[in-house]
């Protein structure tokens, strides 16, 4: 008799166990279906990774140009460890990123590499106003590092952005220097 009980009680289990995955797989199918839609819906959105965050107040320039260009896209900053945004550029879950001239993060692939000067600038604490200054007056070297078989248009298009900027503050350095 206790068979029987045990033999029904686990019947009952996996029926409500296959019943209960049915539901999951069908919501986890409706919500792949949304998130395509969503991104095909036209919204292009571009992330960003610095490594460090100081930089990312030297980067308007560029960004007002893309934002001018492509006028539809919104764009995400995040920072982290090199080893942090290195992954999270291969997993596709940045676009670009940002390390510092020496850093060895990736190996291999195709992926475009540009150097750019960064400055540093001054920052302000959101509360209570203190003012953070840097140091160093010079540029500071990084890369630009982006996945050029995963390229979309806004890569593309802030790409050429920073190289417009890099090109003209490096004419403009090279005349002070003259």
């Amino acid at each position: 008799m206790q068979d029987l009980l045990l033999l029904a009680v686990v019947a009952a289990v996996f029926v409500f166990g296959w019943v209960l995955m049915n539901r999951l797989d069908r919501f986890l199918e409706n919500n792949r279906q949304v998130q395509g839609l969503e991104l095909s819906s036209g919204e292009d959105i571009l992330r960003i990774g610095l490594s460090n965050p100081l930089f990312s107040d030297h980067l308007t320039d560029s960004l007002e140009q893309y934002c001018r260009l492509c006028p539809d896209s919104s764009v995400q900053i995040f920072y982290g460890a090199e080893d942090e945004l290195v992954n999270g550029l291969l997993c596709r879950k940045l676009d670009i990123i940002f390390l510092p001239e020496n850093s060895e993060g990736l190996a291999g692939g195709c992926y475009g590499i540009k150097k750019v000067l960064l400055d540093y600038t001054p920052v302000t604490m959101k509360y209570g106003g203190l003012s953070i200054e840097p140091i160093a007056d010079d540029a500071v070297v990084q890369k630009v590092i982006w996945l050029t078989e995963a390229t979309t248009s806004s890569t593309n298009c802030f790409v050429g952005c920073i190289k417009d900027k890099t090109t003209r503050k490096s004419r403009r350095i090279w005349h002070l220097m003259l």
